[in-house]
């Protein structure tokens, strides 16, 4: 059960899926990530609209094989384009340096994934569904922007992926709240869960702990973390809260059994 409300779309609101299953108004490419193909200068940098799928239990494992058809299940249903290139990142656990960062054809990309074992690694590419991209969120105005598409896995039993990383960690045991000591990973972070509190020595307790966001709502741990997830990154908020495309949920329920829906609004591209 949610421990704190947002809005709708408000920055770090949670929207519950059924089991299995200001923005952007200009059309505009995310500035911060480097992309071969296609290419688009951006006039500003706006802020922007970021979904986030990921399992409904942090408990259950997503393996690379896993997160592999996912990607190119994405990538035979026309939501990405396999003509175009597509950006791994790799970051090895526990970090000692930066990811490593390599563009690659998307067709050879899903592959990729699978040498991530003991790393967290994510892969992504933009498209335009103007130019023939099946659109998830089935926005039919005549300028839907772009799509942003990362898939993150985490292959490592110590660390957790946060999407929406919290201001503030209230330990279980004791009660001390403060900042979190997290490593960032392209739009979301990195949670080593043998962190222990500076208070009492207790290590991380997805059960007891409280995270609270930027917004001010407050979560379980459990409930911000997982251990695989999809971003799409849009212009704009879409008008469905739910993913709409039944051929993505397909895919989604396939990779990650249940699924539940992270609305992160008025952020910076990625």
């Amino acid at each position: 059960m949610l421990r704190g409300g947002a809005g709708r779309h408000e920055r770090g609101s949670r929207h519950r899926l059924r089991p299995g299953g200001a923005a952007c108004t200009s059309r505009t490419m995310p500035v911060r990530r480097e992309r071969v193909d296609p290419i688009r200068t951006p006039a500003q940098l706006e802020l922007c609209h970021r979904r986030w799928l990921l399992p409904d239990d942090v408990g259950r494992a997503v393996a690379l094989p896993q997160a592999a058809r996912l990607w190119r299940g994405l990538l035979d249903l026309g939501v990405l384009d396999p003509s175009a290139e597509a950006q791994l990142e790799r970051l090895s656990l526990p970090a000692a340096g930066q990811p490593d960062q390599n563009d690659l054809p998307a067709a050879a990309s899903a592959g990729a994934l699978l040498a991530g074992a003991g790393s967290a690694t994510a892969v992504s590419q933009v498209v335009f569904p103007e130019e023939g991209r099946r659109d998830p969120y089935r926005d039919g105005g005549p300028d839907p922007g772009y799509r942003d598409y990362t898939l993150y896995v985490v292959d490592s039993p110590r660390f957790l992926l946060l999407p929406l990383p919290p201001v503030d960690l209230t330990c279980g045991a004791c009660g001390k709240a403060g900042a979190p000591d997290l490593t960032s990973f392209g739009a979301a972070s990195l949670l080593d869960l043998e962190r222990a509190c500076s208070a009492c020595g207790a290590r991380h307790d997805l059960d007891r702990d409280r995270a609270t966001l930027l917004s001010g709502a407050i979560f379980l741990l459990e409930e911000l973390c997982a251990r695989a997830a999809l971003s799409i990154e849009l212009p704009r908020a879409p008008r469905d809260e739910e993913l709409p495309d039944a051929g993505v949920s397909d895919l989604l329920r396939e990779a990650f059994g249940g699924y539940d829906e992270l609305a992160d609004d008025g952020v910076e591209p990625a």
